[in-house]
């Protein structure tokens, strides 16, 4: 912030104090918090000051408003001072929790203020701003500064996305997001995305709402082989989507084009509202947060989820989700799958192959695919149950 930007803010008596045409005496006098003003402009006055080019008024002004006392600063606060002079003053009130929390709670303190001192306030604070909704709403830049927070407990941050995401409010480049969509019920989630408006021909490639829901997760039989492979489309814009093969079809490159041209919003909405076409594309977009909604879709079937986890080209988030679910890990296929799927982490695949039957289980110890680390303990497991051979 500017010493012109606000000294423009400031009334012209005010302003006067600041001047550097005033002699200098009564600018050092204002900078003690001597002038003749009211509390309000008083105070502007010195956060003014503190700007200054003149190296010892500056260190007078700092010095005379860290001392400045809350029977001051506090009906200063209530008038409600200009957004320029809240933007120095809020960051000395850091280290005055009673004070800060007047600004916090005061509806005419403005969000760019509130992005300042959100990093950095105690928890106290930082836990009224998590659960100013009307705020979050409306302030991307004081969502994420609020996250940076250290002292914000796990579950605030939680249930601030859960309330964004439940408000059709995506921040699609955030993981808080994809663990909100991964959290949240198939219903909160569907009313969620109803609130994004997709482009009628999508609508009309990839979105039936008057036919029935696809057969759901866990009734599907368990069959599957992988559903998709190939390159990556050149031309588009989300270059990690690869365009569905399926015997006895062309690759639809029209199809993967139309849903370039997508914004992150719509293509989530399109993940949990579309058919199995629009899911198969899309739990492979490059954005973590769109392939989280494509594998958490309410018609998700258990033949998509065996051959997302079969798949390499997916994401990180998808594996972590599939592993992480339990309706999902339910079917022998799908644990199966990840075990042998290099992207998954070495833990998590020795842990499930615990799981995996005696024949699987030697094929992964000879497995050129899987880590060095899940071959060498699916090795042991073998010789452990006495199937050395």
């Amino acid at each position: 912030m500017s010493l012109d930007a606000i000294r423009a803010a400031l009334s012209p008596n005010a302003q006067r104090a600041t001047d550097p045409a005033t002699p200098m005496p009564m600018r050092m006098m204002a900078a003690k918090g001597m002038a003749p003003l009211p509390g309000p402009e008083l105070v502007g006055v010195v956060v003014a000051l503190t700007l200054d080019s003149d190296p010892s008024l500056s260190a007078v002004a700092q010095e005379t408003l860290a001392k400045l006392p809350d029977k001051v600063l506090g009906p200063a606060l209530d008038s409600g001072l200009p957004e320029a002079v809240l933007q120095v003053l809020a960051l000395t009130l850091l280290e005055r929790p009673a004070l800060l929390e007047k600004l916090v709670l005061h509806r005419q303190t403005p969000d760019s203020v509130l992005v300042l001192v959100a990093p950095r306030s105690p928890a106290e604070i930082v836990e009224i701003l998590a659960n100013n909704q009307e705020r979050l709403l409306r302030s991307e830049p004081l969502v994420r500064a609020i996250v940076t927070n250290r002292n914000m407990l796990r579950s605030s941050v939680d249930r601030i996305f859960d309330f964004l995401v439940r408000s059709g409010v995506l921040y699609t480049d955030m993981h808080e997001c994809a663990d909100a969509i991964v959290r949240l019920s198939p219903h909160d989630i569907q009313q969620a995305v109803a609130q994004v408006e997709l482009p009628e021909e999508v609508l009309r490639l990839f979105v039936d709402d008057t036919a029935p829901a696809e057969m759901p997760l866990a009734v599907v039989p368990e069959v599957v082989a992988e559903a998709t492979a190939g390159v990556a489309d050149p031309a588009s814009d989300n270059p990690g989507i690869a365009p569905e093969v399926v015997e006895g079809k062309e690759e639809r490159l029209p199809v993967l084009k139309l849903i370039a041209t997508l914004n992150p919003a719509q293509r989530i909405a399109l993940a949990i509202r579309g058919n199995r076409e629009a899911r198969t594309l899309l739990v492979r977009d490059p954005n973590r947060v769109v392939a989280a909604a494509a594998i958490r879709s309410p018609r998700i079937t258990e033949q998509e989820v065996i051959s997302a986890a079969q798949s390499r080209s997916v994401c990180d988030e998808v594996i972590r989700v599939i592993a992480n679910t339990r309706e999902m890990m339910r079917p022998y296929g799908v644990k199966v799958a990840l075990v042998n799927n290099p992207k998954t982490p070495a833990q998590t695949a020795m842990h499930m192959l615990t799981l995996l039957r005696a024949s699987d289980l030697r094929m992964v110890a000879k497995s050129k695919n899987v880590s060095a680390a899940v071959a060498n303990h699916a090795k042991r497991l073998v010789l452990a149950k006495g199937g050395g051979k």
